[in-house]
């Protein structure tokens, strides 16, 4: 009888051991760590400027989810997100028709962009230690971003240990960096024949002509899946797409232009500034651990 006793005692207490573990899975606030793979990629809304590729990026963060009820988390966190994207313009330059449609800069011996502005002297746009004008066909541009995600979750009953979800929300994001690395192609006429060459120009810093305010909103969509492995501690893994709302650029450049000219009389130069429109883009495939 004691036997007997003993072994039910035991059931119980094992059970209610799972049943708090069950309890522990969805408890009122759980906390994880995430890495991403996420290739990346620019849309513009100008004709003259297009996406051209994807890039690849990764990111990571700390997650942290709370329980509105038994079907609803809100999840937040903080994390970095590492993003690639390239863009193509359209250039028409030549020597024989410096007119036509390019986008060009000037660069300080710094690899810095030189602000273009009417009405300055062309002396003082070539002065001592700026490089000379380059037209670019391509541009890759590497952003560095602190970012806070703001979702519900909407998550299943668990099956064989496994939850699934999905995630819809927004995105606001604080640029730390921007640099880019650009093609450029040039024709230069040396009286009886026109000489065409073409460079790279790497590490330039476009922080300056990028938005004024460092900071960024966009929409963040996802499905994905846990996996319990002991009480409240579970494998996760998520597919995320993310629209960026708010613009990379500034909406006209203070730096790259699409047209120039000189006046002869008081050295004075005017110029026509690149119209910017680049919004981000990426799927980010996340990897994490929940407590």
């Amino acid at each position: 009888m004691k036997k007997i006793l003993f072994a039910v005692s035991g059931l119980l207490l094992l059970s209610n051991s799972f049943r708090a573990q069950d309890d522990n899975f969805d408890k009122k606030f759980r906390f994880g760590l995430k890495v991403a793979g996420q290739p990346t990629w620019l849309k513009s809304g100008d004709n003259n400027t297009k996406g051209n590729g994807a890039g690849f990026g990764f990111g990571f963060g700390l997650i942290t989810e709370f329980k509105l009820s038994d079907i609803v988390h809100f999840s937040t966190g903080i994390g970095g997100d590492f993003e690639t994207g390239k863009i193509k313009y359209r250039n028409d330059y030549t020597a024989t028709n410096p007119n036509n449609y390019y986008v060009g800069y000037v660069l300080d011996n710094n690899s810095s962009l030189v602000k273009t502005e009417n009405g300055m002297q062309q002396s003082s746009l070539y002065s001592s230690g700026n490089t000379a004008f380059y037209p670019i066909t391509e541009r890759k541009i590497k952003t560095t971003y602190l970012t806070i995600p703001l979702s519900l979750k909407l998550l299943t009953n668990e099956y064989s240990g496994f939850r699934y979800f999905g995630m819809f929300g927004g995105e606001i994001g604080f640029r730390l960096k921007a640099k880019a690395e650009d093609k450029y192609l040039y024709n230069i006429n040396s009286g009886s024949s026109t000489v065409g060459g073409s460079g790279t120009n790497s590490n330039i810093n476009i922080g300056s002509d990028a938005t004024l305010i460092p900071m960024r909103v966009g929409m963040n969509l996802g499905i994905g899946t846990e996996y319990r492995i002991a009480g409240s501690t579970s494998l996760m893994l998520s597919v995320n797409y993310f629209h960026s709302f708010t613009n990379l650029m500034r909406n006209e450049s203070k730096y790259a232009v699409t047209n120039s000219s000189y006046n002869a009389t008081d050295g004075t130069m005017s110029f026509t500034h690149l119209k910017q429109n680049l919004l981000a883009n990426a799927i980010r495939i996340n990897v994490g651990i929940m407590f």
